[in-house]
């Protein structure tokens, strides 16, 4: 149970990861560094990687 566990946790490490570059990478690209300055795009990549980090470690604590 502790290795599916250590898995299922590992790719959503990778997930989370790959969210936050993509925040980064939409704020580089739209000149923001904070909030979403009015891009729906950004705003909708920062939504989504809060959106995971609020409700993903419930998730692994029910696991």
């Amino acid at each position: 149970m502790l290795l599916v566990t250590s898995i299922i946790t590992a790719i959503l490490t990778a997930i989370f990861i790959k969210l936050s570059f993509a925040v980064i990478g939409l704020r580089r690209k739209n000149k923001v560094g904070l909030g979403s300055g009015g891009h729906d795009d950004l705003e909708r990549a920062i939504r989504a990687q809060g959106n995971f980090a609020e409700y993903v470690p419930f998730g692994i604590l029910l696991i």
